[in-house]
């Protein structure tokens, strides 16, 4: 399995690899990435690669995990096995999801810690945050409180870590997991997002390190999705 770097560093901008598998031409598995693929309701990075021997640049597209590998589909062929890249993030891009993705999990602790709600699903994108609420009855007002709740907790500019536990111990806490469907993968060793003094939960993305990054988290719409299910739209600014 390709090394990823994103797991213990969300900063990191550029790296080098060698490419390790070439598929249809334009498939590339690497022997180690930085780039954040597609995964938890977070759109995935783009940017590109050059291939060191000659200068030739690839955009990277998308960047997807299958078969537990994490592929980038490139702009065109011309990447070989063994090919040594100089691999850049699009950064700008990379910071928004993170800010959006960090924000979403302030937003998930204050709706849990104090409303008992859960998340059904998500979709973060550059443009836009969207939550999945188990929410019997619309209530816009208590959402608009907890969005109110949740920047004020920005505001404190409380400090983010990411360590390891085991499953074993991880599930000893359920308050790692804020999915109405507790965690759904099979992994042995789970990473932790931890917002210092307030929440920790469950997360393999990519995060800022410190609230205040984040910015303001701003409501925008809640539609109802379902008997139990509310919708929330929200933009970060």
């Amino acid at each position: 399995m390709s090394e990823a770097l994103y797991m213990d560093d969300s900063y990191l901008r550029e790296f080098d690899a060698i490419v390790e598998k070439v598929s249809n031409e334009k498939f590339i598995v690497l022997d180690k990435t930085a780039f954040f693929p597609k995964g938890g309701g977070v759109e995935w990075d783009t940017g590109s690669m050059t291939r060191k021997k000659d200068g030739k640049k690839f955009e990277v597209v998308f960047t997807g995990k299958f078969d537990g590998k994490i592929s980038h589909e490139v702009s065109g062929p011309g990447l070989g096995q063994g090919d040594e890249v100089h691999c850049a993030i699009d950064w700008e891009r990379r910071y928004k999801l993170m800010r959006y993705h960090t924000g979403t999990h302030v937003l998930c602790g204050v709706l849990s810690r104090d409303y008992g709600l859960l998340v059904t699903g998500n979709q973060l994108t550059t443009e836009k945050g969207r939550v999945d609420l188990n929410m019997d009855t619309m209530n816009v007002d208590l959402l608009k409180e907890a969005f109110s709740k949740t920047n004020n907790l920005i505001e404190k500019d409380l400090p983010v870590d990411i360590y390891y536990k085991s499953r074993k111990e991880a599930e000893k806490d359920p308050t790692l997991f804020k999915l109405a469907i507790g965690f759904p993968h099979d992994i042995d060793t789970l990473r932790i997002v931890d917002i210092k003094d307030f929440d920790a939960q469950a997360d393999g993305g990519c995060h800022v390190k410190s609230l205040k990054e984040i910015g303001r988290l701003v409501f925008q719409e809640a539609v109802n999705k379902g008997k139990q299910n509310r919708r929330v739209y929200f933009t970060v600014e």
